[in-house]
Order: C-alpha cells, then sequence, then structure tokens
C-alpha cells in the first residue's frame, strides 16, 4: 500500500513545469566552540580518575556546520520540491572518543493535481551522537534514523479533506552494545481535516503501527520483547484566536499490544498542549506541556511514561539583538521489563537555559547560549548535573528575502 501512494504522489511529476518558476536558495556556515561540564553524564559522586583516567570531567567541543535549504517550484505554482540538508563536525579536546560527523537530510514533495486532489511525499534521514536518558555514556555510539512517508489527501469541500498516509521508518546504532535498541516501525494513519480561513486547523482519526526490534536476543525478547503494535485515536486541534495568539492541543489514546509480553499491554491517554502569545512586537511568550511514551534505553525498563511543562519567552531588544530564557521541569515514569525489578523510582529532569544573538551585519549573525541540566532518581538515587556554555558565529545567505525560513532551515539555538 505505501509503494501505490508513492506513485500516486509521482504522478503529478508527469505535468510540465511552469516558465515562471523561481528557486529560493539558502545556505549557511555555522561554527562555534562549547564547554561541556559532564559530557558522559556520570553521577554525582563518580570517581572520574578510575573512569576518565583524569581528575576533569568537562570537555570543550568545536563545532562547523554547513545547511543547505531549496524551495524549487514544480509543474504548477502549488507543486514544489524542498530539501534542507546539513553536515559538520564535533570535535571533543579531552574526549576525542565522542568525535563524530552530524548529517541530515530533509526532502519533501508537495504536490496538487487538481482542486480536489493533494498529497506529499518525504524522504529524512538524521545522524547524531546516540545519548541515552538515564545512563551513563561510555563510548562514541552514533545512531541513523531514517524516515519515508507519504500522505494523499481528497479535498470534500474547500475547508475539509480526507487525508490517507503512510510511512516507514528505521533507527540503527552503530555500537553493538545498544543494537539491541534498533527498530523497523510501519504505521498507516486516516484522518478528516477541517481548515478554516483564518488558519486554525482541527483533525481527527485514526493510526495503526506496527515495531519490531530486528537485533534483540533470547534474554532481551524474554524481558523487553521484540515486536509491539499500537492502535492510535487522537484529535489534533490549532486555533488561531487572534494574530497574537495561537493555542495547539493533541489528545491521543494509545492502545499497545506487545507480542509474547501480554501481560505488559497497556492504554494511555497522551497530550500535547501548546500556547503562543504575541505580547508586543518585541516580546513573546510560549508555554508547553507534554505528555509521551519514548521506548526504553536501558535492558530494565519497557518504556518510560514523561510528562513535562516547558515555558519561554523571547525579547527582541533592538533591531539586532535578540534574548530568549527557556525553562522546563520532566517526569519520567519507568516501567520495568518482565524480568526487572518492580516499582523502579521515577526520575525528574529540570532544565533551564538562555540565548542571545547580535546581528552583526546583514546575514552574519554572533550568539551565545548556555543550559544548565539536572537529573535526580527520586528515592535518595543518583543525580546528573551537566552545564553547557556556547558561543558561535553564522553567516546565512539567501537569494530571496525569507529563503531560509521557507525552507525550513532552522537555526541554533
Amino acid at each position: 500500500m505505501l509503494r501505490l501512494a508513492m506513485l500516486a504522489g509521482l504522478a503529478p511529476l508527469w505535468v510540465c513545469s511552469p516558465a515562471h518558476a523561481v528557486v529560493e536558495l539558502a545556505l549557511q556556515l555555522d561554527s562555534s566552540w562549547a564547554t561541556e561540564s559532564n559530557p558522559l553524564r556520570l553521577p554525582v559522586g563518580s570517581s572520574a580518575p578510575d573512569l576518565l583516567k583524569r581528575d576533569a570531567t568537562s570537555d570543550s567541543i568545536l563545532s562547523v556546520d554547513a545547511r543547505l535549504a531549496m524551495v524549487a517550484p514544480l509543474l504548477s505554482d502549488r507543486t514544489r520540491l524542498e530539501i534542507t540538508a546539513g553536515t559538520g563536525r564535533r570535535d571533543y579536546s579531552q574526549m576525542p572518543q565522542l568525535n563524530y560527523r552530524p548529517q541530515q537530510l530533509d526532502a519533501r514533495l508537495v504536490w496538487e493535481g487538481d482542486q480536489w486532489l493533494k498529497g506529499r511525499l518525504g524522504y529524512r534521514t538524521d545522524q547524531t551522537l546516540y545519548q541515552p536518558l538515564n545512563a551513563v555514556l561510555v563510548s562514541r555510539d552514533v545512531q541513523t534514523q531514517r524516515v519515508t512517508s507519504s500522505e494523499v489527501a481528497v479535498r470534500i469541500t474547500p475547508d475539509l479533506d480526507l487525508p490517507l498516509g503512510f510511512d516507514r521508518s528505521s533507527l540503527r546504532h552503530e555500537s553493538a552494545i545498544n543494537q539491541y535498541l534498533d527498530r523497523n516501525e510501519t504505521g498507516a494513519q486516516l484522518a478528516l481535516r477541517y481548515t478554516s480561513t483564518l488558519g486554525s486547523v482541527l483533525t481527527a482519526g485514526a493510526r495503526y503501527s506496527d515495531v519490531d526490534y530486528p537485533h534483540r536476543g533470547a534474554a532481551d525478547v524474554a524481558s523487553l520483547d521484540d515486536r509491539y503494535s499500537d492502535h492510535q485515536h487522537f484529535v489534533d486541534m490549532t486555533w488561531v484566536y487572534s494574530p497574537f495568539t495561537t493555542a495547539a492541543l493533541r489528545l491521543n489514546w494509545l492502545d499497545r499490544s506487545y507480542n509474547t509480553l501480554q501481560q505488559s499491554d497497556f492504554q494511555h491517554l497522551l497530550g500535547h498542549a501548546r500556547v503562543a502569545y504575541q505580547y508586543s512586537p518585541k516580546t513573546r511568550f510560549d508555554v508547553e506541556w507534554v505528555r509521551q511514551i519514548y521506548d526504553s534505553t536501558t535492558p530494565n525498563v519497557l518504556y518510560y511514561l514523561s510528562t513535562a511543562m516547558r515555558a519561554s519567552v523571547g525579547w527582541r531588544f533592538s533591531e539586532f539583538t535578540r534574548f530568549r530564557l527557556i525553562g522546563s521541569h520532566e517526569q519520567q515514569q519507568n516501567r520495568p521489563g518482565f524480568n526487572a525489578a518492580a516499582g523502579l523510582p521515577d526520575t525528574h529532569i529540570n532544565r533551564l537555559g538562555g540565548s542571545i544573538d547580535y546581528s552583526v551585519a546583514p546575514g552574519w549573525r554572533l550568539y551565545a547560549d548556555g543550559s544548565r541540566d539536572r537529573l535526580t532518581t527520586v528515592g535518595g538515587g543518583s543525580t546528573v548535573r551537566n552545564n553547557v556554555l556556547r558561543v558561535g558565529l553564522e553567516y546565512t545567505y539567501e537569494n530571496l528575502a525569507g529563503a531560509a525560513d521557507r525552507g525550513r532551515l532552522y537555526r541554533r539555538p
């Protein structure tokens, strides 16, 4: 079915390209230096000389990145190819075993065949350093995620359409120690979507997905299983209350069934709520609540149930200077595997961060950002602290004003 949907998505390619098409391009170069107090996520009280053969747990990281965004109209004004790509390198001065090269590619073909039919095709790959939620980063492990997706939507009325989507994804770990976390997922989704003339969107639908772990041995299967299926029913709303206020809410009823560990089947109501308020031309507030499921990152935990609150304020001090402050609190409830001890303690994660950037000249941006993280295991368990400070210089070239934003060239921070 995925192949059929992809073929349907390619159908508009048979139409000729418009003569007046303008390709938008944006190129971004970014170089930064950072200091990190605890890149290995060692618990407080750990003996650094025994683990690292030196007294300090901190390190400095030199980062270099190049990013490209392109939006190319094809076939008609409503059909376009969007590509965002990036590559870089991270060099640790004292822990070269953590050196890696991040790479990203996000390609999307968005099309409209006529006023009643539209769709999209997507491919995304992301290669980055794996950082476990509740474990020490003993050595480098680069993880690679690949996602292929397609959607075809039939427009019932000018405001109402029926989107049908398919997707496949894979996650692979470079380190053999973590390959039991490698996974494949295949999903399908059907929904009914209403879009108002003011930009508000209401979507309701269902999703089915099947997940398998191809590299789990007998011991891992006995505790964590090697396959499960999810049935989800959701309502997703984005409400544009005014030009200054936007609210979003997603509620998702998740019903998970395991392949062999049927006694671990569960149901959860998950959600994501966000409010953005533009207080003035210079000041913006954002508040967010998230309740979601994470898959296991340790052999003793089947999954994590995370509930988080985040808040941020952005302030444009002048035409050239911007400031942002971010804070969050997250509680992770650990659901033990079948053979693990019951009643694993919860984990609390508190984060506080801020950033400031200054436009030195057209296209040039000087920035600094920092964060302070504290992970605490409830009940007198371990505590992990990590502080990060980074300064950098970024250059962005656009052949048309706004090409970086329209091409989804997300900037750091």
